[in-house]
């Protein structure tokens, strides 16, 4: 009976401790659950009471009420510059376009050095750097040195990412476009250019022919049996024909053509 009593009096002890194990396994499950989940590719800030805190990469984070917590991705970025008007060294307007390839290294930096985002202010860090590349050459500089514009890009707009928190990766200079005036007159100008390179090349090809054909004659008119030799040529190839008898004379020429007797013949009895 002792047994029953203390067993009875025991069992509100149990139920407490019982109730007291099912909370605890509750609120365990709660706070795991409560957690911020940081994802692959990118990275937490937190901040406790406005102050930065610490950084946090992939995971479940415990968040304290105190704190807040920014996220920031750091996988590799597409910056595209929109087509924007520029002025060259010689005061000709043209077009410029550019892309950028950039990751966040610094999250903390990244997050807090512009106001407006690390994004936007890359971006206008692009559009002076194309602005500055077109100011310091001329319209046909910068088309001949069309290739050697992104590694200026480059250089000029890498010191201003990391100072964002960003490592710049590439930067191309994509489209450099000229008004339909401008266009116009380079098209002009490159036209007359190659036709002026043609028309000297037919000239220096007329003044070889002249020279040659002079440096024959000069050759023909002291050997005069030079040209009965390239008559003679020249007939005994015709058509594959039967050659002409020609009669030359001692050194003074060429004699008109003369059939022989025995030709005359066979052609009275044909």
């Amino acid at each position: 009976m002792q047994q029953e009593s203390d067993l009875i009096m025991s069992l509100p002890l149990i139920m407490a401790l019982i109730v007291a194990i099912a909370m605890a396994i509750y609120l365990f499950k709660f706070v795991a659950s409560s957690g911020t989940v940081v994802s692959e590719g990118l990275r937490g800030v937190v901040y406790k009471d406005g102050k930065f805190d610490r950084e946090v990469g992939p995971g479940r984070h415990w968040i304290s009420p105190r704190s807040t917590l920014r996220t920031i991705n750091v996988n590799e970025t597409a910056i595209t510059v929109a087509s924007q008007e520029v002025l060259s060294q010689d005061r000709l307007a043209l077009r410029m376009s550019a892309v950028a390839v950039v990751r966040v290294t610094d999250a903390r930096k990244a997050l807090e050095t512009s106001s407006e985002g690390y994004y936007t202010a890359i971006y206008r860090t692009l559009q002076l750097a194309l602005r500055d590349i077109a100011a310091a050459a001329t319209l046909e500089e910068l088309l001949d040195q069309r290739g050697k514009l992104d590694e200026q890009l480059f250089a000029l707009a890498k010191a201003g990412c990391e100072q964002q928190g960003c490592d710049l990766i590439r930067a191309d200079v994509r489209d450099l476009m000229m008004p339909a005036e401008i266009r116009r007159i380079a098209t002009d100008a490159a036209r007359a250019k190659l036709e002026a390179a043609a028309s000297l090349e037919r000239a220096r090809g007329e003044q070889a022919a002249l020279r040659a054909l002079n440096n024959a004659a000069r050759l023909l008119k002291g050997n005069p049996e030079l040209m009965n030799l390239r008559v003679l040529q020249a007939l005994s190839g015709a058509n594959g024909k039967s050659a002409p008898t020609l009669v030359l004379s001692g050194g003074a020429g060429i004699l008109p053509v003369q059939a022989t007797p025995a030709e005359d013949a066979t052609s009275e009895e044909s």
